[in-house]
């Protein structure tokens, strides 16, 4: 944190901007908030993705490192830990000697769901000096502070994620608890729905897994044909006419897309996964009708991160689409009162797309338009397209809606 705009509040850009029809652009970076979201929902609903949402969350937080516990309350001891910025001997030492050991441990197993504990809450600097989780485990890893949110909580288990910080970065401030309570429910929803996946498919979640993404998804295998589809993307394909798809796999429409996917797909296809799994190439789609782009990810997979149900599979294709409805309208629907119209319009407009696009695009007038966003802002309060577009960003989840 220490004053980085960005990690304190997850967002940058132009506030206090009208909305359209003041003749205003507006442009709203957010980019580490929404990549920690993203990668939260996503990496929750993975077997080994814990790691990379942490990744992402220490990236957004500032923090030295960040591990995700179930504890079980009566033994005091992890029965899972994901860790990421901790150096494996470290997590060995602290599972083996310090777990049970632990002084935030016991304020941790009061708390509810939701809440969040930090140093200053346990003990004072002098107490820290004489505890040996403080004074012996800690300063070997470099670390003395923390900060940490309940996911769950049961007489059964209590689930923890925990930011930890270094001597330098000193005792969490007010921005840094602000951020982990926006960040808390949405880690809780992702616990939520990994518990759900694995009840449902057991903990081998596979491809299916992605079938409930909001985001269009393939597996390719080296030749670039499909291995595995998931609905989101037969639905975007239909959608936007960029690409279509058959037994060779994915042909985009105009001879320039085909160029940029052809070198994405050489470039991860030829990182061969075992030295470089991150290998990747974004590029945007155009729509031919104006509306705004989609973005397409092209990931080089693990050889250990392979399926079980796939196994062939050697690059995943991710297809971002702006224009699609989810979970966000029902959840501005549920939160402000506004009507499905009225969350549709918020849910464009924070896309990107304009009101005169969004009057096109429905086949409605414009005046009917300005009607729903002066409502819109009556209802919310919001008051200018960079607010709303921070708000929707917040609630976005990655899902598709539960209504068919």
């Amino acid at each position: 944190m220490n004053g980085n705009i960005v990690r304190a509040s997850g967002l940058t850009g132009q506030t206090g901007t009208p909305f359209p029809g003041h003749g205003s652009e507006v442009i709203v970076q957010s980019e580490l908030y929404s990549r920690a979201l993203d990668a939260i929902y996503q990496g929750f609903a993975e077997p080994d993705g814990i790691g990379g949402a942490l990744n992402c969350v220490r990236e957004l937080t500032g923090a030295e490192s960040a591990t995700f516990e179930v504890i079980d309350p009566i033994l005091r001891q992890p029965v899972t830990f994901r860790s990421s910025g901790v150096a494996p001997a470290e997590g060995d030492d602290y599972l083996a000697h310090f777990a049970p050991r632990n002084p935030r441990l016991p304020t941790a197993l009061k708390q509810r769901q939701g809440e969040l504990s930090w140093d200053y809450q346990v003990m004072d600097e002098s107490a820290m000096d004489r505890d040996p989780f403080y004074a012996e485990f800690l300063p070997r890893a470099g670390l003395r502070y923390f900060l940490s949110a309940v996911l769950e909580r049961s007489p059964q288990r209590m689930v923890a994620l925990t930011l930890q910080r270094t001597p330098r970065q000193g005792h969490v401030g007010k921005a840094d608890i602000a951020l982990m309570q926006r960040l808390t429910p949405h880690l809780q929803r992702a616990h939520r729905m990994r518990g759900s996946l694995v009840t449902a498919y057991g903990h081998d979640i596979g491809t299916r897994a992605l079938d409930v993404l909001k985001d269009g998804v393939a597996l390719l295998d080296p030749k670039g044909e499909i291995v595995y589809l998931n609905p989101s993307l037969q639905a975007i394909s239909t959608g936007s006419g960029l690409f279509r798809i058959d037994s060779r796999g994915i042909l985009f429409g105009s001879a320039d897309l085909r160029n940029r996917f052809a070198r994405a797909f050489s470039v991860a296809v030829s990182a061969d996964g075992l030295t470089d799994s991150d290998a990747a190439r974004d590029f945007l789609a155009p729509r031919p009708d104006g509306l705004p782009p989609c973005t397409i990810s092209l990931r080089a997979l693990h050889h250990s991160r392979r399926r079980t149900d796939c196994p062939a599979a050697a690059v995943m294709m991710l297809v971002r689409d702006p224009m699609r409805d989810g979970p966000a309208t029902h959840l501005l629907q549920d939160l402000h009162g506004l009507t499905k119209a009225e969350a549709q319009l918020a849910c464009a407009l924070s896309a990107g797309m304009t009101a005169v696009e969004y009057a096109a695009h429905r086949g409605i007038k414009v005046t009917t338009v300005y009607t729903h966003l002066k409502r819109t802002r009556e209802k919310t309060g919001w008051r200018s397209v960079a607010e709303l577009t921070r708000r929707i960003h917040e609630i976005s989840v990655g899902l598709l809606n539960a209504d068919p």
